[in-house]
């Protein structure tokens, strides 16, 4: 672009040269040659001057730009970090998710195996009670003997049971004790087996 610019300059300036010394006489051709030239030198000097600003902004443009290239890829790299730390930090949060998810689901499995476990170790123990207890019923019930010491008086009357009576109160009434009516009648338990017009001794001593 400089050069092309350079090459029109230049060719402009030698037409307008050639363009003066055609026109004028030539005794005043040398004159006006010599201040041609000089005009010719002192404009390629401010060619060249310029051509120099050109050079130095060109490469104030290249440097600009490249500094402008470095940003545009730092921000491009920022973006994509950024970018990447987005989805990262999403991956992280659906991974998060379903971690509680599949916890709280086998938390619920683990409470429901719990509490089968739980039911059938109640349904087998209440079987094992069960079958305790039948045994338990199906066995033969043996009858402690009771014994009936004959260290009571021999002496006595003998007396029917009325409505109201206890031993404790025949005896009291009679002189007796308890005991010696129970051993003497062979009374296992008195509140059954004392009835209402039954017949019974009572001990006496004399």
């Amino acid at each position: 672009m400089l050069r092309d610019m350079y090459l029109i300059k230049s060719s402009f300036l030698l037409v307008l040269f050639l363009s003066v010394l055609l026109s004028v006489p030539l005794s005043a051709q040398s004159d006006n040659l010599r201040v041609s030239v000089a005009n010719l030198s002192q404009d390629m000097s401010q060619l060249v001057q310029q051509v120099k600003t050109l050079r130095l902004e060109i490469e104030q443009m290249h440097s600009d730009n490249k500094q402008l290239r470095a940003q545009l890829a730092a921000a491009t790299s920022n973006r994509q970090t950024d970018a990447q730390i987005s989805s990262l930090s999403s991956a992280i949060d659906t991974l998060r998710r379903e971690y509680q998810a599949a916890d709280a689901d086998q938390k619920k499995q683990i409470l429901l195996e719990m509490n089968r476990q739980m039911k059938a170790f109640a349904s087998e123990t209440q079987s094992a009670i069960n079958a305790v207890a039948e045994a338990v019923d199906s066995e033969p019930q043996v009858a402690t003997p009771v014994s009936f010491p004959s260290d009571y008086p021999k002496t006595g009357i003998t007396y029917s049971v009325r409505s109201g009576d206890t031993l404790s109160k025949i005896a009291r009434d009679h002189g007796s004790t308890t005991k010696h009516i129970q051993n003497a009648n062979k009374i296992v338990n008195p509140s059954k087996d004392l009835q209402v017009g039954q017949t019974i001794f009572i001990p006496i001593a004399q």
